[in-house]
C-alpha cells in the first residue's frame, strides 16, 4: 500500500507520522508521501511498524520523472 493511501485511511497527517516515527520533518515526511526521495532503512523500518506491514519499502521507492528517465537513455 502507497503511504500516502494508507495515512488517508489512517487519517494521520504528516506532522503526526514525523512525531511517531522520530527524528524525521514534516518536510520529510512528505518528500517520502509524495515519492520524491526514499527512505532510510531506519525510517523504511519505522513506517512499516506503524503502519502494522501494510505499508513497505518497496512501496516507498521514489518514482522517477519522465524527464530523468529520458535523459538516461539520450
Amino acid at each position: 500500500m502507497l503511504l500516502k493511501d494508507w495515512m488517508r485511511t489512517s487519517e494521520i497527517d504528516d506532522a503526526g507520522l514525523a512525531e511517531r516515527i522520530g527524528d524525521i520533518s514534516v518536510f520529510g515526511v512528505r518528500k517520502l508521501r509524495f515519492r520524491q526521495r526514499g527512505p532510510s532503512i531506519r525510517v523504511a523500518a519505522r513506517i512499516e511498524e506503524i503502519s502494522g506491514g501494510m505499508v513497505r519499502a518497496s512501496d516507498l521507492e521514489p518514482v522517477k520523472s519522465a524527464r530523468v528517465v529520458a535523459e538516461a537513455s539520450s
